[in-house]
């Protein structure tokens, strides 16, 4: 069965900071399915106890395994699939900058280009245990949902990045897979290029692959399909020309690749929830939304 996945945010925004913080762990089966790639305005803290992860993250593959520390910034685009094992365990920190303050992007190494891009790490073996121990005392603590928890989760927070920022290494990522490798020069093509006449059947070509398997892989390792990633990217870049420049809105849609203006107005007002030109008169922060009712604005 062919399951549709689109880019949106993740059904669970709504909420999921309590005080600038979430803090869950889970154990997920290679079973566990994710519908769609998604993003949300705030920073996720992914580390992987056991098992193994395989993440889509802006135009790369990452394969992750049994102590990966992952950084995910805001409004960064991901999806993940659990690989190999029948189990795998997790933690997953959320925050905003709030928790991870100017100060911390200074001190500390590892969140150095946090605001910018996703950052993979390891976690020497030795010091694991340590790190779990922090991770279940954050999580102890924010279920008690008090002002005493949320005192010891803002103390506790910068002590868990100083200590993993002295026992953290950055991997030597293996080989990619030739299909993956294909994936992503797909993407890094719309990231470049999306103004152009970009079509499935010209990126399967460039591939070598066949257009329908070419679509199937990658919406398996990207988690959407072709045409709605580079719809996601075209009006992603044209909300940033509204924003920041005088263009007329025929220009940016001209501009993003949008071959009409009216189907730019309709793409434009689905994704954002407003035309684009009361998104450039706002002087309020707007988020995109999904299509689907219920769940919440998401910043880019």
């Amino acid at each position: 069965m062919d399951i549709k996945r689109e880019i949106r945010p993740s059904s669970r925004d709504t909420g999921r900071l309590r005080n600038h913080f979430n803090i869950d762990k889970k154990r997920r089966t290679n079973q566990h399915f994710q519908p769609h790639a998604h993003f949300h305005p705030f920073y996720e803290i992914f580390f992987l106890i056991n098992g193994h992860c395989r993440f889509f993250l802006h135009s790369t593959s990452i394969e992750m395994m049994p102590g990966s520390f992952l950084i995910i910034p805001p409004g960064e685009y991901h999806y993940n699939v659990y690989v190999k094992e029948p189990l795998h365990d997790r933690f997953a920190l959320y925050c905003d900058d709030y928790y991870l303050t100017e100060d911390l992007h200074a001190e500390l190494g590892i969140l150095s280009e946090a605001k910018t891009k996703a950052a993979l790490f390891q976690i020497n073996k030795k010091f694991r245990p340590a790190v779990v121990n922090y991770l279940e005392t954050m999580l102890r603590y924010y279920r008690e949902a008090d002002s005493y928890g949320d005192t010891m989760l803002r103390y506790m927070f910068p002590a868990f990045l100083l200590y993993l920022s002295r026992n953290i290494y950055e991997p030597d990522l293996s080989e990619t897979e030739p299909v993956t490798s294909a994936m992503q020069d797909a993407v890094k093509n719309i990231l470049s290029n999306y103004a152009e006449n970009i079509s499935l059947e010209g990126a399967a070509a460039a591939a070598g692959l066949a257009p329908t398997y070419f679509s199937r892989k990658f919406k398996e390792i990207v988690g959407t399909g072709f045409k709605d990633y580079l719809t996601f990217v075209r009006l992603r870049e044209a909300a940033k020309l509204l924003r920041n420049s005088p263009l007329s809105i025929s220009e940016v849609s001209r501009r993003c690749g949008f071959n009409s203006p009216n189907y730019f107005g309709d793409a434009f007002r689905r994704a954002y929830g407003i035309s684009p030109s009361e998104y450039r008169q706002s002087e309020e922060e707007i988020f995109m939304v999904s299509e689907q009712s219920g769940n919440p604005r998401v910043s880019l």
